[in-house]
């Protein structure tokens, strides 16, 4: 590519101050477009267990993580895509009987 003018080039009155400001919005704006927040989801998974039109089953996993214990994950399945998981919520607390909870890594 061959500039033609380089002097209306060189009067161009950007400044550094100016250039990274447009940069940064840019990219801003082109990295907002790639995240959603996950409430419309949420809220859209609600109103379809509301209806009752979801065939929705719970299926029951482990966390295998390096420390050693397989913690018991409860896995929330629509349409073959997990939509949610939980813990150990069955159970009572009571010795004997207690709630295996995932810690956080699971």
């Amino acid at each position: 590519m061959k500039i033609t003018n380089p002097e209306a080039l060189m009067a161009a009155s950007i400044s550094r101050r100016s250039l990274v400001k447009t940069s940064v919005i840019g990219s801003l704006a082109l990295a907002s477009s790639a995240f959603t927040l996950p409430f419309s989801r949420i809220a859209h998974a609600a109103a379809d267990l509301a209806s009752g039109n979801v065939a929705e089953k719970a299926v029951w996993s482990s966390c295998t993580v390096n420390c050693g214990s397989r913690c018991l994950l409860r896995l929330h399945v629509k349409d073959d895509t997990v939509y949610w998981v939980e813990s150990d919520t069955t159970g009572n607390d009571e010795y004997g009987n207690h709630q295996v909870r995932a810690c956080l890594r699971g």
